[in-house]
């Protein structure tokens, strides 16, 4: 007999899968709009030019994995990868961790549908990563928390990894595009090569804070109510509340969003239709499980608070915060 599903968590699902769009966003479009159509504009003169690569940066709860997802999987003109079809324009993957170019070429068979080959040298995984590729018209292969291919303090081993993201973009019989997202570590990887440098734009999603995005964080804080049904309660002086609110989201975007949605749904199970103080209060203290005294909600001077600290927060993925 199967479960059945409570209209109150339909509605906080239906909340979390809203998508704001935003500045880093439209510049990520942007940028691989264009990288697509050149990519397409070469092929149907016949011609293998190197491609090139977008990097997305940002911190740990930035949302960074998020807008990566969100255009890989929404984007209206590329060939996903599916079963019945041989053609499949863009792979996604998270790369292992430990992460060793094995692995790596390994995880992308996988993804590619064919068998991961873990019992054979590196070498050959690539070489087979390579005809796949090129055999399935992939144009781009997306590796989030790219910071982790170059983890390894030996030298040998971080060349062979930059060395390998080159020969993708470079190949002379198949080029692939490459996005990586990852912490602001992953520029470490791409500054120590002037050619992977060359061949990589951009894309930074930066700190929000109260004199810069306030404008934003407070329509974003009001229309996840109103999509609620909640009214905000008389004695919520968002004047105070919201630069609280960033505080408590280490100024991230991503997990500034995660702090308003969890806090709404302390609301919605309460079963009342005002959102309060003490709603967040719950929700920090939830992901923190910190004392009341370290609790940005509570106490009057917030800002000496190391949120990150307190929550745990390292530097990893999106939406998946380890400790």
């Amino acid at each position: 007999m199967m479960n059945k599903v409570s209209d109150t968590h339909i509605q906080l699902a239906k909340l979390r899968g809203q998508f704001i769009r935003h500045a880093a966003y439209e510049q990520l479009c942007d940028q691989f709009d264009r990288h697509l159509q050149r990519r397409r504009a070469a092929l149907s003169l016949g011609l293998f030019e190197e491609a090139r690569g977008i990097a997305i940066v940002g911190a740990s709860g930035s949302g960074k994995s998020t807008l990566t997802a969100r255009l890989l999987t929404q984007h209206p003109d590329i060939l996903q990868p599916q079963s019945e079809s041989q053609k499949a324009e863009i792979i996604s993957l998270l790369v292992p961790s430990p992460a060793t170019l094995k692995d790596v070429g390994s995880t992308i068979l996988g993804a590619l549908g064919y068998d991961s080959m873990r019992r054979s040298p590196a070498g050959a995984i690539w070489d087979q990563v390579r005809t796949l590729l090129h055999n399935r018209e992939t144009l781009f292969v997306h590796l989030d928390e790219a910071q982790d291919l170059f983890s390894s303090r030996n030298t040998n081993v971080r060349n062979d990894v930059v060395n390998t993201l080159k020969s993708l973009m470079n190949s002379k019989a198949w080029p692939v595009g490459l996005i990586l997202s990852g912490t602001p570590k992953m520029i470490e990887m791409i500054n120590s090569d002037d050619q992977l440098k060359r061949r990589i734009d951009m894309v930074s999603i930066d700190a929000v804070t109260w004199a810069s995005h306030g404008k934003e964080v407070r329509a974003y804080f009001k229309a996840y109510a109103d999509k609620a049904g909640l009214s905000l309660c008389i004695e919520l002086d968002l004047e105070d509340f919201l630069p609280r609110l960033l505080h408590a989201g280490a100024n991230e975007f991503g997990l500034t969003v995660s702090m308003i949605l969890n806090g709404i749904e302390n609301a919605i199970l309460e079963e009342t239709d005002t959102l309060r103080l003490e709603h967040f209060i719950d929700a920090f203290q939830s992901k923190s499980g910190c004392v009341r005294g370290l609790n940005p909600f509570v106490v009057s001077d917030y800002l000496a608070i190391d949120t990150r600290a307190v929550m745990g927060i390292m530097q990893f993925g999106d939406g998946q915060v380890r400790r």
